[in-house]
């Protein structure tokens, strides 16, 4: 079982082969992340100490503790990038001190079929991507603002002539005529906002691992800005892979 990585994009470069061709890559920061919780099915996979009897935690109040129900679900809860306690609220504060640590700036669940083999409070390192061929990156795209048809949606632009004055850009018709007519249809592709959207690039070659820095080589663009955080899993398409790419090696720089 192979469990996903958080990670930061710092930005692009290029590594090359023993042969001399180059290939782009991404540069991610994969953790160290911090397992927070992990969730479980069934009761009898609970802790023990979440299965015991109803406690009374105080007599005026009436306050009870109650053992932890089951989630329905397997998975890892995971949290990247520390982040100062007093930018924290009392609930993710408590949350985090379950796990022996501090807050995170970046929280999410990786889901799983089984029950997974980590513990609250371990550690997940890049080692966890070791013999991986093939990864599928989740990130938030740039933000592009208000943009028209033309660079939203790829369309192409109108005659630049034949008669045509300004409107090279211009959509053209949006309504419908005859017996559907009612207007603009729903769904309809026009200008508006572009950008920030949750993307997953599959399928990408894991092109080195650097474990002593915390870094991985991604083949090509992933979907953020600089500084971005980022969801690193294994492909299923791992099992399928094509044949294994030439060692690499780092360019050296002149001078």
């Amino acid at each position: 079982m192979t469990i996903g990585i958080l990670g930061k994009k710092l930005g692009m470069t290029q590594l090359f082969r023993e042969d001399g061709t180059w290939v782009p890559v991404t540069v991610i920061q994969a953790g160290p992340c911090k397992v927070l919780q992990v969730k479980t099915k069934a009761v009898d996979e609970l802790p023990d100490e979440h299965r015991g009897a109803s406690q009374n935690l105080g007599k005026k109040r009436g306050k009870v503790s109650r053992p932890r129900r089951p989630d329905g679900y397997y998975a890892v809860q995971l949290g990247f990038d520390p982040k100062p306690e007093r930018l924290a609220s009392k609930p993710d504060l408590g949350h985090a001190a379950k796990s022996g640590g501090g807050p995170m700036r970046f929280v999410r669940e990786l889901r799983f079929q089984v029950a997974p083999k980590w513990k609250q409070g371990d550690e997940v390192k890049v080692d966890t991507l070791d013999g991986v061929p093939l990864v599928d990156v989740t990130g938030i795209t740039k933000g592009r603002g208000f943009t028209g048809h033309v660079k939203r949606h790829n369309f192409h632009r109108q005659g630049m002539s034949h008669g045509n004055s300004k409107h090279h850009r211009k959509p053209g018709s949006i309504g419908r005529a005859g017996s559907i007519s009612k207007g603009v249809a729903k769904g309809k592709k026009m200008a508006g906002h572009y950008g920030v959207e949750r993307v997953t690039i599959r399928a990408i070659d894991l092109v080195k691992i650097d474990s002593e820095r915390n870094l991985i080589y991604v083949r090509g663009a992933v979907p953020g800005h600089i500084n971005s955080y980022l969801i690193v899993r294994r492909s299923p398409k791992s099992d399928i892979v094509k044949k294994a790419m030439p060692p690499m090696k780092e360019k050296k720089r002149k001078g």
